[in-house]
């Protein structure tokens, strides 16, 4: 991939930062040969590139974050407890925090804070996805306790430092975050699309729905959370998992983390039921040998598909969005994976039951 098209992507213009990366590698010991290749991925106000060097350099290659502007803020304002100052980017904090714990995040080597670069340590191509795609059942099974592990070490180790200025244990999912997402849904979904809209009193009941998941989500045990820990957010490195895409880390109901990893995207198809109940398991076990149980199975177990609940209908939503307000279309391959969970946990529910059946009527999607 070009990866002057990641810079355009990003509206910058490629000969603005390329001195300044010249000059970067220099400061850390590379001279000028070397290859700078495009990778795929990255928000809207980031892009990735990957540095080669000639060979015999150690390492052989870097990983270079682009920002399209440093904004510390990086959204997530509006989360934060009032009066709380913004000093660092919210990438940089969660890194460091993380990485005193022994959480596998990539290494910095450099940060050019004034061209927006930042410089780290490349994990290569394998993700976690790769990994478990080529294993079978018993290596999965082991796959996912290594993630679940490294989860855990990221919850307990690096949530049990104290820090009063770390970003992470200032920001949490609040009402308004909680219900944004799943209006999302609503608006993405079902009012601009062409389906039959809700009338008031099916709306009305979408409301109560929203507002269950909401009020018991926000009411339940917190813990540090990554915030977007999948398959395609976790690395395979010598057999170790190595943890990227961390800046949005804050506190959230404990299972928010195991409900991404087991059902974001096509995962839940990937692994199936057998080893997705396994898993739910596991992690239960692995927070009660390190001490931190503060629901029984069945209550944990209620928490745990409220968080996949809520991450579909966001999910949803969010995938129609990308795919019309920012012409992803690809994103719309994950549709029948995605409403085949919101239909299979709306039924988890006694109370949403009817729900479901009235969804069903305006989403001919939704089975």
């Amino acid at each position: 991939m070009d990866w002057k098209a990641v810079c355009r992507r990003l509206e910058i213009e490629p000969r603005s930062i390329s001195p300044a990366l010249t000059k970067d590698l220099a400061g850390l010991g590379f001279g000028p040969g070397f290859k700078i290749i495009g990778l795929p991925g990255g928000a809207s106000n980031r892009g990735y590139l990957r540095v080669k060097f000639n060979a015999g350099a150690r390492p052989p290659s870097l990983v270079v974050m682009v920002l399209r502007e440093p904004d510390f803020k990086q959204g997530v304002e509006e989360v934060l407890e009032d009066g709380f100052e913004i000093t660092e980017l919210p990438f940089l904090s969660v890194l460091k925090h993380f990485q005193a714990a022994g959480v596998g995040v990539p290494g910095l080597k450099h940060y050019n804070q004034a061209r927006g670069l930042i410089y780290i340590e490349d994990l290569g191509d394998k993700l976690l996805r790769h990994a478990i795609l080529e294993s079978g059942p018993k290596a999965r099974l082991l796959w996912l306790k290594k993630a679940v592990d490294e989860l855990v070490l990221l919850q307990l180790g690096a949530g049990s430092i104290p820090d009063d200025k770390f970003i992470g244990y200032r920001a949490r999912f609040s009402r308004k975050l909680l219900r944004w997402e799943l209006e999302h849904f609503r608006e993405w979904a079902i009012e601009k699309r062409p389906v039959a809209q809700l009338n008031q009193k099916e709306a009305q009941m979408l409301d109560r729905a929203f507002s269950q998941i909401e009020d018991e989500m926000f009411g339940a045990p917190c813990i540090l959370s990554h915030r977007d820990y999948h398959i395609d957010n976790l690395m395979v490195v010598r057999g170790k998992i190595r943890v990227i895409d961390f800046q949005d880390a804050f506190l959230a109901a404990y299972p928010y983390d195991l409900a991404c990893l087991l059902y974001d995207r096509d995962s839940s198809q990937i692994l199936g039921e057998k080893l997705i109940a396994q898993t739910i398991s596991y992690y239960f076990d692995r927070l009660a040998q390190k001490g931190y149980r503060p629901l029984d199975f069945k209550a944990y177990r209620r928490l745990f598909d409220l968080c996949v609940l809520h991450r579909a209908f966001k999910v949803v939503g969010r995938f129609y969005y990308l795919a019309v307000f920012k012409h992803k279309p690809e994103y719309l391959d994950f549709m029948p994976m995605e409403y085949e969970v919101l239909g299979k946990y709306l039924s988890r529910f006694k109370e949403l039951v009817a729900l479901k059946k009235v969804l069903q009527n305006h989403l001919p999607e939704l089975k």
